[in-house]
């Protein structure tokens, strides 16, 4: 019996780790969203997130995405007061891992709350909020 037992335990538990194996809700493994852009990814990785942006300037999420080939897209959605008022795709042009830089411009930059969503196909993977003042 305890065999039986140990085999079905052993068995979910494979099955359990092989379905969790095909997501890509992890790959987003660096964010940050600043008045600054970070293209590097050691720069990124030194960065601090700010607690808040400054109206007027333009705003950048840069994110390093990694377990991804060459060409996947990713989108960043901007919500500015819950109203989106830019979303924006770009591919990764390196295999495995890549850096990419989304701009908002300074014109939409405003004060209020501003909510940054980073999506592969329709799934959010990252949502950042930060206050625009």
């Amino acid at each position: 019996m305890k065999k039986i037992l140990v085999l079905v335990f052993g068995t979910i538990l494979c099955i359990a780790l092989l379905a969790g194996c095909g997501k890509n809700d992890d790959t987003v493994e660096t964010c940050i969203v600043a008045n600054e852009s970070y293209a590097e990814r050691a720069a990124l990785e030194a960065a601090a997130q700010p607690e808040s942006l400054a109206a007027g300037h333009t705003a950048y999420t840069s994110a390093h995405v990694v377990e991804s080939p060459k060409g996947m897209q990713y989108t960043v959605k901007w919500y500015l007061n819950d109203t989106q008022v830019k979303a924006e795709t770009k591919a990764t042009e390196n295999d495995l891992q890549d850096t990419l830089v989304y701009e908002l411009e300074a014109e939409k930059a405003v004060a209020g709350s501003l909510k940054v969503e980073v999506l592969y196909n329709d799934t959010v993977l990252l949502t950042k909020e930060l206050t625009v003042k």
